[in-house]
């Protein structure tokens, strides 16, 4: 019976979405693909909830995408129905689009067991509280008109000393000091855990790192491009990635995954910058923006990546999997010394060496079968 409950709320939360990108505000406009962006979440929850029941990451996922679903179900039907009711309609939905992203705060201050581990992630988790009823009575009593019907605020109270300070931009901006202070207590997590929450966590750091590489490579696309929507694709990574990391966080090995985003990600925002600058300057030295110019940064930016690559490739790989990379370099350096090796007990003792420096066993030894 829980499943089917799970089930019937996960699709409560999609239908919303693809409700707003059909019909209402958004539908004509270019945010209409907006919504398709948190149906990954409680997907994801429902898969983790139906995984293990009872999770409180996969209670925050499937909240996060019940409360969306709600809000845009709410908004695709505000333009249809009268305007006094739609003013408290869409005042409703407004308000109910702060909720998630408390959420996601939460999700950062305790993942991945869903409890507090110090304090402060206590102070996090607290904090969003009074923060959460700071930013709605912000929204809620703000005096600008709604931005979708255009109608004036029900609620909105103009020039009022009790409302000087709770304001949409100051709701706004404690939201994001504590999300910075959840995002700093990740990290110093994160440095400290070992065996299976590491690999939770990096999991999340990877599923971050997909979403700042989609984004930045979105940038560079044209805006008539198929291409332009893969921030679609970028807006499901972080769930996705939480989802693995609860459910089956030893599928693939996480290590290589996160050094090859983080790579590709320095190489991106480099060539972005030499093709920027090229572009500038020969434009600056014609006296125009030039066909010549955008060639002329193409193809260095061409000429550039393989190399470029490579060197971000071993700079990630020293700081960030030094093991493996320490590892990589023993075993390179051992094959590369017996190519002209013949003695086969000073073969084997390099072998053991070479064992022993790459993957500290607590002991190593060579059996050779008699001819």
């Amino acid at each position: 019976m829980r499943r089917i409950w799970i089930s019937f709320l996960v699709l409560l939360s999609v239908v919303g979405p693809v409700m707003a990108m059909l019909h209402g505000p958004l539908a004509d406009t270019g945010d209409r693909l907006w919504p398709l962006t948190w149906i990954s979440w409680p997907v994801v929850g429902g898969v983790i909830l139906f995984r293990k029941p009872g999770n409180r990451i996969g209670i925050a996922c499937l909240a996060i995408g019940l409360v969306w679903g709600l809000s845009f179900a709410m908004q695709s039907v505000v333009l249809d129905i009268p305007d006094q009711t739609a003013a408290w309609i869409e005042l409703g939905y407004t308000v109910l689009g702060v909720v998630p992203w408390l959420i996601i705060v939460w999700l950062l201050a305790n993942f991945p067991t869903g409890q507090p581990g110090g304090r402060i992630e206590r102070l996090v988790s607290r904090s969003l509280w009074v923060i959460g009823v700071w930013a709605t009575l912000g929204f809620a009593f703000s005096p600008a008109p709604l931005e979708d019907t255009g109608l004036a605020n029900p609620l909105g109270v103009a020039d009022s000393p009790a409302f000087t300070l709770i304001t949409e931009d100051s709701g706004f901006l404690f939201v994001v000091l504590l999300a910075v202070l959840a995002l700093t207590s990740l990290i110093r997590r994160l440095r400290r855990s070992s065996g299976i929450e590491r690999l939770q966590y990096r999991w999340l750091l990877f599923g971050g790192s997909v979403f700042v590489l989609i984004i930045a490579l979105g940038q560079f696309l044209p805006e008539d491009s198929a291409g332009e929507y893969l921030w679609l694709l970028g807006g499901s990574a972080i769930p996705i990635s939480i989802g693995v990391a609860v459910v089956r966080y030893q599928l693939f090995e996480i290590d290589r995954l996160i050094s090859r985003t983080f790579t590709y990600l320095i190489v991106v925002g480099l060539l972005a910058a030499v093709f920027a600058g090229i572009v500038t300057l020969a434009s600056s030295l014609l006296d125009t923006e030039s066909d010549l110019a955008v060639a002329a940064s193409t193809l260095a930016v061409a000429a550039l990546f393989n190399p470029v690559r490579r060197r971000v490739q071993v700079w990630v790989d020293r700081r960030f999997n030094r093991s493996q990379y320490d590892a990589e370099r023993v075993m390179a350096g051992f094959a590369g010394s017996i190519r002209d090796e013949v003695d086969p007990d000073a073969i084997m003792s390099g072998w053991v060496s070479a064992v022993r420096q790459a993957m500290e066993p607590a002991a190593a030894g060579v059996w050779v079968r008699e001819p």
